[in-house]
């Protein structure tokens, strides 16, 4: 179950301010390069505000490193024969996951972070910012359609619709799959409801305060005619649907406090065995 990888893993209030005093982030030789996957629909793009605002040229963006390489594909070709790419990168950032090539190549430690939200809210705010937003990929493709149809009909919205944040983050969605990625890398998660929290204990990592209360960006549009989730007749299916496919990642979130950290435990393949 998924408690369990809590239970082994989450730490207490207490253990959890210890590790940030501590600045494990900076316990190695060499700092580790913090990688920041953007979940949609979490407040990533309002932290990405403030990791440009906090750290200028040192924050790469994912979606920047594409263009210049010409493509995913390039990219990973790069990053496997060129490691001065990461030479400035305190942090990188943006809608990719932790087996992207910027995380497996990476010459130095990677730490990961990120926001989670409430998988059903994520998913309903998605889909209405995909259909509230006529520049989106998407947006051709669910315009015509509930939520409910768009599950069966738009494969690359529905891939979002199932354990979509579990998936990003550890490559799995079972405990023991889980629990391997936490004994990879350290984490630092948060919930999107305690962003100010989540953003002021990453920015204590590098020695930085947050100022205040963080503006909000990319809210979701509002289109004259676009008929919301919530509007429509079949929106009660659809949720149900949607949180027969996510029970994972519900009860995942459920058991996930404001903030929390960790760090590796190493193992090795015969103790997992035992």
């Amino acid at each position: 179950m998924i408690l369990a990888v809590f239970l082994w893993f989450l730490f207490k209030d207490s253990e959890m301010n210890r590790a940030l005093i501590n600045n494990v982030w900076f316990n190695s030789p060499e700092p580790p390069i913090l990688c920041f996957l953007h979940l949609p629909r979490t407040g990533g793009t309002t932290v990405n505000r403030m990791f440009t605002y906090s750290f200028g040229d040192r924050a790469f963006f994912h979606a920047g490193l594409v263009a210049k390489y010409g493509g995913e594909a390039g990219l990973a070709a790069v990053l496997t024969r060129d490691k001065s790419v990461y030479r400035q990168a305190l942090l990188i950032t943006g809608h990719y996951g932790v087996t992207h090539p910027l995380v497996v190549q990476a010459p130095r430690p990677v730490a990961i972070a990120a926001v989670l939200r409430q998988p059903l809210e994520r998913i309903v705010s998605l889909y209405d910012y995909i259909r509230g937003t006529p520049d989106h990929p998407e947006h051709a493709a669910l315009s015509a359609l509930t939520l409910n149809q768009a599950l069966d009909s738009v494969t690359d919205f529905a891939v979002h619709c199932r354990n979509a944040q579990l998936r990003t983050l550890f490559n799995a969605t079972d405990p023991h799959g889980i629990r391997l990625a936490l004994q990879c890398y350290p984490y630092l998660l948060g919930r999107m409801d305690a962003l100010e929290l989540f953003s002021q204990r990453l920015l204590g990592l590098f020695g930085l305060k947050l100022g205040g209360t963080l503006p909000r960006f990319n809210e979701r549009p509002v289109l004259a005619g676009v008929v919301p989730a919530r509007s429509q007749a079949d929106y009660a299916t659809a949720l149900a649907r949607l949180e027969s496919l996510n029970r994972a990642e519900l009860d995942f979130f459920a058991r996930l406090p404001p903030t929390f950290l960790t760090r590796p435990r190493p193992v090795t393949v015969a103790a997992e065995a035992a």
